[in-house]
């Protein structure tokens, strides 16, 4: 069971791009692996996260 995730920041996901990115992952998995029968047991998660949960260089995302 291959499993994708993606982490996104909240703002940037809508629900057509949401299905998007499960298609073209699901995709590019396939193809990748040259496996079409993986394509029925691939499993993409999209998160999306509000930017003050993000951090870098030890400091919340809106102050690095």
């Amino acid at each position: 069971m291959p499993l994708v995730r993606i982490e996104l920041f909240e703002r940037r996901l809508t629900p057509e791009l949401e299905a998007r990115l499960i298609d073209r992952m699901t995709e590019t998995l396939i193809d990748v692996l040259e496996a079409p029968e993986l394509a029925e047991h691939t499993w993409v998660i999209v998160e999306g996260h509000d930017a003050h949960r993000w951090g870098r260089h030890g400091k919340p995302w809106d102050e690095a």
